[in-house]
Parts: C-alpha cells; sequence; structure tokens
C-alpha cells in the first residue's frame, strides 16, 4: 500500500505561498530614481552578516527598478555603496510606535530645564548603540524583521542618496 498526505486545501495554500517566496530577505521601495522616472525603485536585500564580536553587521543589496505600467523587472547596474552597520553606530531610541523618543535637556548642576533658541524647553533623542539595540529589539518580538531593516534602509537611502542616484 502506498500512503499519502491528505492535505486540506488551507495547508496546500500556505504550502504553495513558502514555496514561492522570493530568495531574498526583502524588498523595500525607496524613492524614484530623479533620472529613470518611468520606474519603481526597490531595494533588494540578498545576504545579511551579523559579526557580534567585532559587532558590526553587512548588508547586501541591488537596487532593482520595476516598470511602473508592467511590474516587469528592468536589468541595471545601479550602485550598490557599501552598507556597514559599525560598532560605532548609534541608534534614536524608539517608542512602541516606532517614533523617536524625546526627552527634557535640563542643567547638570541646577536640573532646570534648558530653553531652545525660541525659549521653550530643549528636548533631545536619546542614543543607543545600534547593534545591541537592533539585536534586542528583534529578540524581544519588540519589531518584526522587515520592519527593522525598512527603518535602517530608510536613515541610509538618506545618508548615501547621491551614491544611490549616480548612473554608470
Amino acid at each position: 500500500m502506498k500512503e499519502k498526505l491528505l492535505l486540506p486545501e488551507q495547508v496546500q495554500q500556505l504550502l504553495n505561498e513558502i514555496n514561492t517566496t522570493h530568495l531574498n530577505l526583502g524588498e523595500i521601495q525607496i524613492s524614484k530614481h530623479p533620472m529613470l522616472p518611468s520606474f519603481n525603485r526597490f531595494i533588494r536585500i540578498n545576504k545579511m552578516v551579523v559579526d557580534t564580536e567585532l559587532p558590526r553587521t553587512y548588508l547586501f543589496y541591488q537596487q532593482v527598478l520595476r516598470n511602473k505600467e508592467t511590474n516587469e523587472i528592468e536589468p541595471s547596474n545601479l550602485p550598490t555603496p557599501e552598507w556597514m552597520i559599525g560598532e560605532e553606530e548609534w541608534s534614536s531610541l524608539r517608542d512602541e510606535s516606532f517614533n523617536r523618543i524625546l526627552v527634557p535637556v535640563v542643567d547638570e548642576e541646577t536640573q532646570n530645564p534648558v530653553p531652545d533658541e525660541e525659549g521653550n524647553p530643549k528636548t533631545s533623542i536619546v542614543k543607543v548603540n545600534t547593534h545591541h539595540y537592533m539585536l534586542w529589539l528583534v529578540k524581544n518580538n519588540k519589531i518584526g524583521f522587515l520592519d527593522l531593516l525598512k527603518s535602517y534602509l530608510q536613515e541610509f537611502v538618506e545618508l548615501k542618496s547621491n551614491e544611490l542616484n549616480k548612473l554608470s
């Protein structure tokens, strides 16, 4: 007798979704390329190497162009500047909604609020080491993996926009 699994439709659909998953860590849309307006632009993250001893995180990616009308991928040689999060990197501490946490700035001796240029109480972000923070966020289920990548990608794109926008 030959046995086989009797898969309910829901289980088969789940298997189909798993088997058709693209083999990358994520594809995140970024701003349109200033000289290629007929395409949507994405960053496709292909590999991530986390070295907890250094600590450093390397993200390997490619820029992907999709035709706005056909959604077809257009081959491109758009640049991919190094994306490395090093031991000196700092992030802003964020709340449950992932908004930056701002705290009052006070005089160290008097503990009185320090005024800003307009005379209002000054506030500041709270800096935290990026590696410790990323690991804490993921290990404690504070943010999903793709959401974490999106937040750091946004900062990376802002920092490297000139390099990302170069044409070969």
